[in-house]
């Protein structure tokens, strides 16, 4: 039996979530659609010099939904500039050079561990500025 493949979802108030995707191109798209409630849709590459590169999935109708603050923080920090806003909950996995989808690389998952607080109050993070 093969090992499932890891990967993390980021909600709005910062929580971080495990995830098991499974190795199947099926079963993967299943439970990131499951995990994102919506259509999976990969709204950045990341890619790194040596081990899995890193991708970025949204859901693909996430236009009206509330910004994602951390996510957002998490791909400045791996990546240096996303050029567009993250909204609602966001998964990021490792991917291979074939395109397949891998275990997100453990220092990105320890990265994002790290931007996201302890103990989300289940909030969204939002600042109005006048």
């Amino acid at each position: 039996m093969t090992a499932t493949i890891r990967a993390l979802r980021i909600d709005l108030d910062g929580q971080v979530r495990d995830l098991d995707i499974g190795t199947t191109l099926n079963e993967q798209s299943k439970v990131i659609a499951r995990a994102l409630l919506d259509s999976v849709e990969a709204v950045q590459f990341i890619r790194r010099t040596s081990g899995p590169s890193i991708a970025v999935l949204a859901g693909e109708h996430r236009d009206n939904k509330l910004p994602n603050f951390y996510a957002g923080l998490a791909v400045h920090d791996l990546a240096g500039s996303l050029g567009h806003e993250l909204q609602g909950p966001v998964v990021f996995a490792g991917y291979t050079r074939d395109g397949e989808l891998a275990d997100l690389p453990q220092d990105a998952a320890d990265e994002i561990r790290a931007l996201c607080p302890d103990n989300p109050d289940g909030i969204p993070a939002i600042v109005h500025i006048r």
